[in-house]
């Protein structure tokens, strides 16, 4: 499943307000930070990998366990979301990008495989899956040139990933197809409150009994 020409962009430098200013990319579920999690799934699909990195203590945590994941921080500082993606696409060498966010505890590795083959076979810029009647543009997979577009925003004060979508072509891959090609629909959640990360630990901790 490897692909040489996808790099695999995570961003990691939200602030984390909901979560209480934690690090959501070292939230543990089960035995397991949620960044370990990704970077093992990631591994997968790329051999090149970029976190964005706002907080320099992660980042050296990074480079110093993980020495081939590179690490970069924001270009266009204290933007949000849409600055993270301009810095890890203008940091990735290949031409295409599987993005994530930090508190995505199921990425699928397999489904980034199927979205990047629908990228592949057309014109469009982007393949994104649509889950609940909502984009996700944090599991979706996109072509490079792409952050030109995050640039030009930034530029004009737009910092909204919703605006950087509106202005691309991308092709929709909605909950059937993605279902029917045996991916599950977890890959769109993420933990953003300590309820929710509570509530995925005692889920893991059910699942695990369950299979003992």
């Amino acid at each position: 499943m490897k692909q040489a020409e996808v790099t695999t962009v995570i961003l990691a430098g939200g602030e984390g307000r909901r979560m209480g200013g934690r690090n959501k990319a070292l939230l543990t579920i089960g035995r397991e930070t949620i960044i370990e999690r990704q970077l093992r799934e990631a591994a997968k699909m790329s051999d090149e990998i970029v976190v964005v990195a706002n907080d320099p203590a992660f980042a050296e945590k990074l480079r110093t366990t993980v020495p081939s994941v590179r690490t970069v921080s924001d270009i266009y500082a204290g933007e949000g979301p849409l600055a993270g993606v301009h810095a890890g696409f203008q940091a990735a060498a290949s031409p295409y990008i599987w993005l994530l966010g930090c508190d995505q505890p199921y990425p699928s590795a397999a489904a980034a495989d199927y979205l990047l083959g629908r990228l592949t076979s057309g014109r469009d810029q982007a393949a994104v899956p649509v889950i609940g009647g909502n984009l996700q543009p944090l599991h979706g997979v996109y072509r490079k040139e792409t952050g030109t577009i995050a640039e030009e925003l930034l530029q004009a004060g737009m910092r909204r990933l919703r605006d950087w979508m509106e202005r691309m072509e991308r092709c929709e891959i909605g909950e059937d197809e993605l279902q029917a090609g045996g991916h599950s629909l977890a890959l769109a959640e993420d933990i953003d409150t300590p309820e929710q990360l509570a509530k995925e630990n005692a889920r893991w901790a059910e699942h695990t009994q369950q299979r003992s």
